[in-house]
């Protein structure tokens, strides 16, 4: 559980209890959760440590403007871009990755702090929603959902989440939420997941939709909101208590808003516990695991706070590929790095996802795995793409679901087809669509 500091109410109602004893020890947990500037999050952040900022500079910079009454939010912000560019420049080439704030001992957290301002920035026009229309996953028509049309990706095997919502409550106790990436580019995977869920005895229906992150991103906060309470009411419809997500940032940004009642679980810890079953039962685990003499782990930014998904993976690698030798980076787990696509960055500066996804290659490399094995499929994607571009540079990498269940993502094809999308049959269409 994260550290926050008390809320206003709170403030508020401590203040009325009229206890000095309370008030005293109000003021000093909250002391204990205020940056005290001891810069040690610029030092672990190349986009902090060039204009020499730190979490407390930013959190207070936003405290400024937002103190202000409403109609003065955004001239103010606007005032602020202009006189200092360089604040501006560094808040919108920020990941979200919170490597920065990793090892903060006053528990400050870096990516909802930072994610406040693209809020103020889409206000101001700054990023306005229209220039990001090909990841506005509420909408009909967004980059994944025209992908999956035009080249025919479905399902109709799966039980969909709005089959199971119209059915009630009986049918499906399990969603299984791929995440827009997997669901779309890699079907071979998710058919394979969820054959081996159905083959487990589990119970589930298919979502083809997005958490909300990019929203989040351009800072269209309400929207991801009311598009996860969307989800969350069919889950509630169908009467389903699980939500299993393959991707952290998916669970990262349902867990605000998932109700009590409602579990959230990692696919690697279902397919451990169930896999293990199987065995117990006399049954095969059910994997089909590529032969790879030896992996190193890429962990996810979302996974640092309680290494979940990174703990079950190596217990998974261990248990089903036990020839397959497992090397650590320099930076596993709570201290991962950023592939650099965190945040839509590369949209404005994608000398920053160049350098960062390139970063992680090259620990990845010197570990002298012959694998990079990622959880994030966003981390799987940016990786491919840069190895793909430099293939001299790069390093093989698979998604885990790749390696567990022998099913190989074909990179190459997916990004042609990307680019094929814009000049054949639906070319026009979708330039009327999106531009």
């Amino acid at each position: 559980m994260k550290a926050e500091r008390l809320t206003p109410q709170e403030t508020a109602s401590i203040a009325a209890a009229g206890s000095k004893k309370l008030d005293i020890l109000a003021g000093w947990m909250d002391g204990q959760l205020t940056c005290s500037h001891c810069k040690k999050c610029t030092r672990r952040c190349d986009i902090l440590e060039g204009p020499g900022l730190d979490m407390g500079q930013i959190i207070e910079a936003h405290g400024r403007i937002m103190a202000l009454p409403e109609e003065e939010q955004v001239p103010a912000l606007l005032q602020l871009v202009q006189d200092d560019h360089e604040l501006y420049h560094t808040l919108r080439r920020c990941c979200f990755c919170g490597h920065c704030t990793a090892a903060c001992l006053r528990h400050i957290g870096a990516p909802e702090h930072m994610r406040a301002w693209r809020e103020l920035f889409m206000r101001a026009n700054l990023m306005p929603p229209e220039a990001s229309k090909l990841v506005m996953v509420d909408n009909e028509w967004h980059i994944f959902s025209a992908y999956r049309a035009i080249y025919g990706v479905s399902y109709p095997e799966a039980v969909t989440l709005d089959a199971a919502a119209e059915q009630g409550p009986g049918v499906v106790d399990t969603l299984f939420f791929p995440g827009c990436s997997l669901v779309s580019y890699a079907p071979q995977v998710v058919r394979a997941v969820g054959a081996w869920l159905s083959d487990s005895g589990i119970s589930w229906a298919l979502s083809d939709a997005c958490c909300g992150s990019p929203l989040m991103s351009a800072g269209l906060f309400q929207r991801a909101h009311d598009l996860r309470a969307g989800i969350i009411h069919k889950m509630q419809e169908a009467g389903i208590t699980r939500m299993v997500t393959i991707c952290p940032g998916c669970a990262d940004e349902f867990r605000p808003d998932m109700p009590a009642g409602m579990e959230l679980v990692p696919l690697p810890e279902l397919l451990l516990s169930e896999a293990q079953a199987r065995i117990t039962r006399g049954e095969a685990s059910g994997f089909s695991p590529l032969d790879i003499s030896s992996v190193t782990f890429f962990d996810s930014c979302h996974d640092r706070e309680d290494a979940r998904n990174a703990n079950a993976l190596r217990q998974l690698f261990a248990q089903f590929l036990p020839r397959t030798v497992q090397a650590e980076m320099d930076h596993a787990k709570r201290g991962t790095l950023c592939c650099g696509a965190g945040g839509a960055v590369g949209s404005y500066d994608a000398d920053i996802t160049d350098e960062r996804v390139w970063r992680v290659i090259a620990e990845a490399k010197r570990t002298e795995a012959d694998a990079l094995i990622t959880m994030c499929p966003t981390c799987t994607y940016t990786v491919a793409q840069a190895c793909l571009a430099r293939p001299d540079e790069g390093i093989a990498n698979y998604h885990y679901l790749e390696a567990l269940f022998g099913v190989k993502i074909d990179w190459d094809e997916v990004f042609a087809q990307l680019g094929a999308m814009w000049t054949g049959e639906y070319g026009p269409w979708l330039n009327q669509t999106f531009f």
